[in-house]
């Protein structure tokens, strides 16, 4: 049957107990749906995601931590007492008691001391080093204090121990960053993590990283989501809707899993009759599916799917026998937005002020989306994927889509793909802000077109928040988009932080009905969120950036048309051998 209805369980009412302070505790967002009947009607409360902006970006000297604390003033009771007993002659008694308050109070204080201590500790346990390094020694690939030795050809130049914040050298004792460590050591080479060598094991610092890449559980978390129906269910369809991620009466897809609210989300007054198709089983262009000789393909940009003759009637192929023909991009708006980002941006270190740095990164191992040809650049992008995400899991509580059970944090920064659309994360990039190679901040983005981009999650690392780093990268990710033509970004957020994002970056709330962009992409969405755009702006930074950008572009040009001459057919090949 086509077009058809189905009633899904109203869902329950949820309490709200998220908080940064509890933000290192773990909450199951799954319920319900799977559960014996038994143990569905009990109370089984929910703990929904309290802040997609995980800090309140406010200067220091305007938060409450800069203020200065007034001292009580003791009771002139108190002093009168103390005097008095001060020139009366003490007893025994007294002297006795006086000890024994003493001692009370140094072994109050040396607990008090020692509570703060072990707080301290936990504290620093909780928030991981954001590094390269630090994820190496968590698991397990090389041994905290192990010997480091920079080896340039076969001279072994510089030794030093690794640490979790840096290589302390054996000879300055200094703790140095891997670049500044190799650098002190009179390196040149611009691959420094392939010039440090472990002692130990004799492996290069590239090696180990590749070797972290390809433990089973980092590749268990980068795994396709396949999501599979239980025996004794009714139907093989998702049980939220595509764009509000909530239940209720979901209107049906006759070609995938996906799912809708037809009236509140898709604006639709009542369910069709007939066969109806989501927007993501049909051509972009004419609107139509795919009959029986027929077939659509997808754009590896946007991944909406067309007819190959709706494509021709809009934009003409033009043969280029010069350059190397790249995927079937749906028009040439996905085809320039594919370009940028991988000549320009993808992988590539963007200076910022006062030594600061922001890097667009994408897992490309399933070989999906953009490939970036260096290993070294490709090995080092994935390393620090890792990092990124293990900041993501330390700021955020354990978010478990409730229907699929899979894990939206890992999937999202992975770019995980998944036979559901709801929960199909391919697309999506990592933007990190890191300093001295410490990721401080990391956000997700999905580029839809020119018209769309989206920002599900940014999350700062605890020791940096209300200094500004949320938005030294924010102005960076904007300004990228811009240089992208896009036009407008969107993001989840719970009541709790939409007015900081309103009142300190720009964002509106989405007005309803919702715009026709976000009803034809699948944009991520949390049941107990609203959503916000803003309107983005050039900017000088992003007009800095596009001038950057640009000379790459030409670099990156040059580079192709020394490396693969042109062929003219116009003149004779002994022609061009004499100009050669």
């Amino acid at each position: 049957m086509a077009g058809r209805s189905r009633k899904q369980k109203k869902q329950r009412s949820r309490c709200s107990s998220w908080s940064s302070d509890s933000s290192y505790s773990m909450s199951d967002l799954h319920y319900g749906a799977k559960l014996p009947e038994k143990k569905a009607k009990k109370e089984f409360l929910v703990n929904p995601i309290r802040g997609y902006l995980i800090e309140d970006d406010t200067n220091l000297d305007s938060s409450s931590m800069g203020a200065s604390r007034k001292r009580k003033p003791h009771k002139k009771e108190q002093y009168g007492k103390l005097e008095m007993v001060k020139d009366e002659p003490s007893s025994s008694e007294d002297n006795q008691d006086s000890a024994v308050l003493s001692k009370k109070k140094i072994t109050w204080g040396r607990r008090k001391r020692a509570e703060k201590s072990r707080k301290r500790k936990e504290n620093g346990q909780r928030q991981r080093r954001a590094t390269i390094l630090s994820w190496l020694i968590d698991c397990d690939v090389i041994q905290e204090n192990a010997e480091a030795v920079v080896i340039e050809g076969e001279t072994r130049k510089k030794q030093g121990k690794i640490k979790r914040e840096g290589i302390l050298c054996c000879c300055c004792y200094n703790v140095f960053t891997v670049g500044d460590f190799y650098n002190h050591a009179g390196g040149t080479s611009s691959k420094r993590y392939e010039k440090i060598f472990i002692a130990e094991t004799s492996s290069s610092l590239l090696s180990s990283m590749i070797q972290a890449w390809d433990l089973p559980e980092e590749r268990n978390f980068r795994r396709f989501n396949l999501i599979e129906t239980s025996n004794d269910a009714s139907d093989s369809y998702d049980d939220a809707c595509m764009i509000c991620a909530d239940g209720g009466d979901l209107m049906c897809c006759d070609k995938c899993s996906s799912t809708y609210h037809h009236e509140k989300c898709l604006g639709m007054k009542e369910v069709p009759n007939g066969s109806w198709y989501c927007s993501f089983c049909v051509c972009k262009f004419c609107g139509d599916p795919a009959y029986e000789n027929d077939y659509l393909l997808k754009c590896p940009q946007c991944e909406k799917k067309y007819h190959w003759e709706c494509h021709l009637a809009r934009e003409p192929v033009s043969i280029d026998i010069n350059n190397t023909p790249q995927g079937t991009f749906c028009n040439h708006i996905c085809n320039e937005i594919y370009d940028k980002l991988e000549r320009g941006i993808l992988g590539v270190e963007h200076e910022l002020d006062r030594s600061y740095k922001w890097t667009l990164l994408q897992n490309t191992d399933d070989g999906s989306g953009i490939n970036i040809e260096d290993h070294y650049q490709r090995t080092v992008c994935h390393s620090k994927l890792v990092v990124a995400r293990r900041l993501m899991e330390d700021c955020f509580e354990q978010i478990i889509d409730r229907h699929t059970r899979i894990d939206v944090v890992k999937s999202v920064v992975y770019n995980c793909g998944s036979n559901f659309n709801r929960v199909n994360f391919r697309g999506f990039y990592t933007a990190i802000l890191e300093k001295d190679e410490e990721i401080i901040s990391a956000a997700t983005i999905r580029i839809h077109g020119t018209k769309l981009a989206e920002m599900p999650f940014i999350a700062t690392n605890k020791e940096y928040r209300r200094k500004g780093m949320c938005r030294k990268l924010m102005v960076a990710i904007e300004s990228a988009l811009c240089y992208l033509k896009v036009e407008k970004l969107v993001l989840p957020s719970v009541s709790e932080r939409i007015g900081t994002w309103i009142e300190k970056y720009g964002f509106r709330l989405v007005s309803s009905p919702l715009p026709k962009e976000i009803k034809l992409h699948n944009t991520l969405m949390f049941h107990d969120s609203k959503r916000l755009q803003k309107h983005l702006l050039p900017s000088a930074l992003a007009r800095t950036y596009q001038a950057n950008y640009r000379a790459r572009e030409i670099q990156s040009s040059a580079k192709k048309c020394e490396e693969s001459r042109p062929f003219d057919l116009n003149v004779e090949a002994s022609h061009q051998q004499d100009n050669d």
